[in-house]
């Protein structure tokens, strides 16, 4: 095992990972004043607009929706989008955009504002096929597309294999408030929750922020999401009794009282994944994997129980 190379690379995945991590994507109250969008878990840093129902974003801010090129003639004012086995082309002030030689109509021209081409996010967004959903509540525009990789390993039959690629889609928000702000703590990993023999619902813990995922036709939704203190009593009749005490929350709580967990701790220091299964009484099927980032097999920090 080349572990110096596999630690360094799980390391360098854990800090993105923290960047990215759906539990830390804090969004501050004021964020809510004005939109915004989300486009595969990066926020958009340009301007925002909506215009006639239409929300736009600068071209700089598609870039996170996938591997495409992206070409802009201003001479025409004109954006060329190409990848997927397509291309896409809209100009300036025209309701239509061409997408592989079929005109389709948009429902607002893309608009030059401050020197900027602004494009209708959500007409091209599902040009290239991805997901759009509007939070109301936030302002906020969630586009989410999943590398055709990561879609695959959703499909498995091998649950690790399956828990990895969910762990690793990008995630849009149903919470009706911000995200709960994360205390700065030094959990230096993550714990995963997954019910016994599922794929497509997990709770995910980074430091005391607990969010609760749900996963429907390849597109992963924050449902729920809460506060934790590690120093707090957990209160005898908690319906998440794997957790801290939960001390604030957004959402509606799943009702996991008689579930069984498959439960797995990760750290990135010593690169070992730890787990366990657990309900309400008792935990057993106990184990550990060190991993090893640079083989071919890796899928990420869930491993297999053998007892599950």
């Amino acid at each position: 095992m080349n572990w110096t190379k596999g630690l360094k690379t799980m390391v360098a995945a854990a800090i993105l990972t923290t960047v990215l991590s759906p539990a830390i994507a804090v969004s501050p109250v004021s964020a809510a004043s004005k939109p915004t969008a989300t486009i595969n878990n990066v926020k958009a840093s340009g301007e925002v607009l909506i215009r006639q129902g239409t929300t736009f974003v600068t071209l700089t801010d598609l870039k996170p929706l996938g591997n495409y090129v992206i070409k802009y003639d201003n001479s025409k004012k004109q954006v060329t989008i190409q990848g997927d086995n397509k291309t896409v082309i809209l100009t300036a002030g025209h309701t239509s955009m061409d997408i592989g030689g079929v005109k389709k109509t948009l429902p607002a021209a893309p608009v030059l504002h401050k020197g900027k081409t602004m494009i209708p996010l959500r007409a091209v967004a599902q040009a290239f096929d991805a997901s759009v959903y509007w939070n109301g509540s936030l302002k906020t525009a969630y586009i989410n597309k999943a590398e055709a990789d990561i879609i695959s390993d959703l499909k498995s039959s091998d649950l690790a294999t399956a828990r990895n690629a969910a762990t690793r889609l990008a995630y849009t928000s149903q919470l009706k408030k911000p995200q709960l702000e994360m205390s700065p703590v030094e959990m230096q990993g993550w714990d995963f929750y997954f019910p016994k023999g599922e794929t497509n619902r997990y709770f995910m813990v980074d430091n005391d922020i607990a969010s609760y995922f749900e996963i429907h036709g390849g597109v992963k939704y924050l449902k729920w999401q809460g506060k934790l203190d590690y120093n707090a009593k957990v209160p005898a009749k908690q319906n998440l009794f794997f957790l801290p005490a939960i001390i604030a929350e957004i959402g509606k709580q799943p009702d996991v009282s008689n579930s069984t967990f498959a439960y797995f701790v990760f750290r990135y220091p010593s690169g070992v994944t730890s787990y366990r299964l657990i309900n309400h009484t008792d935990e057993w099927a106990a184990g550990w994997v060190e991993l090893d980032s640079s083989d071919p097999d890796y899928r990420g920090e869930i491993v297999s129980i053998p007892e599950e």
